[in-house]
């Protein structure tokens, strides 16, 4: 499904009885079907600009027609690349298509008949990385799932080439970006993984059904996938998503993992590189009151061997290992 920016929704499918890929087109808020557009045979993934233009690409034919708005017909095909997956339009209307068979994305300017340049999305030169999914941010930074070599390939607002990769084991799939640019990416190890407005590595992961096919955001910001094995949809509540800190950078990704010698306030796990919060307030505070009891303690204890040294008895011995400057931090 696809929506346009005035509200009308577009659901592609098959139509049984004439055998034949068709496109439906339902008006803001009708409950029937306008009208319906013949496609080519196979799967497409469409999107929508927001002036309504549709963007069908077709896999078998290594094209991607162009339905403007209020047309009965696709207008015309562009050419792009090899096997074309999925599009993403960004909010000035220019088109990205992922070209799995390629290993690229292709990019088609509003209103352009045809494509304008090719970006290699692959880490390794003359393979494919079998790109799927693609998404734009908020800013126009495009992000763009390789399944097989495991990471989201992320192109900056009007470049020509991979500014940076974040690593996304288990196959990711699918991706979407919210209005705050978190980047949610569906692998097909049944997880979705959480990245950071401007991160570079996985912040959270989260496991999902089974065979996870697609995921949207609600205006909530939650996040819903469909699980095709299990015939289930998973929604993820926004609070459960939310991964606290400042945008992780490059460099720091590449540091290797220091381990906290105690517990740690907060950990999530499901992915390499998961990142561990701590909360550094509430460690202090509880380390002030550590200290303040233990020298309560101590105070008390003096006065009791004083007390006792003065009525000629023999001092206490105070078990030391039982005073802890460090109360466990997991019985908050």
């Amino acid at each position: 499904m696809a929506l346009s920016g005035d509200g009308t929704l577009f659901v592609e499918g098959w139509d049984y009885t004439q055998q034949q890929e068709r496109l439906a087109v339902i008006p803001k808020g009708s409950s029937e079907v306008a009208r319906t557009i013949p496609l080519s045979r196979g799967a497409h993934l469409i999107a929508a600009s927001p002036d309504g233009t549709v963007f069908v690409p077709n896999p078998n034919l290594g094209t991607v027609s162009v339905i403007p708005p209020g047309a009965g017909a696709p207008a015309y095909a562009i050419t792009v690349g090899g096997n074309p997956r999925e599009v993403a339009v960004a909010k000035d209307g220019t088109a990205y298509v992922t070209n799995q068979n390629d290993g690229t994305v292709s990019v088609i300017p509003q209103g352009a008949g045809r494509v304008s340049r090719t970006i290699d999305v692959s880490p390794n030169p003359g393979q494919t990385g079998n790109p799927h999914g693609i998404a734009v941010g908020p800013d126009g930074a495009v992000y763009v799932t390789n399944i097989t070599t495991n990471d989201v390939a992320v192109i900056k607002p009007g470049d020509s080439a991979v500014a940076y990769r974040v690593a996304v084991p288990g196959g990711p799939k699918e991706v979407a970006v919210g209005i705050d640019s978190t980047v949610y990416v569906l692998y097909e190890a049944n997880g979705l993984s959480v990245i950071k407005p401007g991160g570079t590595n996985v912040s959270l992961g989260l496991p999902t059904g089974k065979n996870p096919g697609h995921l949207a955001i609600a205006p909530n910001g939650s996040v819903i996938v469909t699980n095709t094995a299990d015939a289930s949809v998973t929604v993820f509540p926004a609070q459960d998503l939310r991964v606290s800190g400042p945008p992780v950078t490059k460099a720091q990704a590449e540091q290797p993992e220091v381990k906290e010698a105690g517990p740690t306030a907060q950990a999530t796990s499901g992915n390499d590189g998961t990142d561990i919060g701590f909360d550094v307030p509430l460690f202090f505070g509880v380390l002030a009151v550590a200290m303040l009891l233990g020298a309560a303690a101590l105070v008390l204890a003096a006065g009791r061997r004083h007390r006792s040294q003065t009525a000629g008895e023999e001092a206490p011995v105070e078990d030391l290992e039982d005073m802890h400057a460090f109360p466990d931090q997991r019985q908050r």
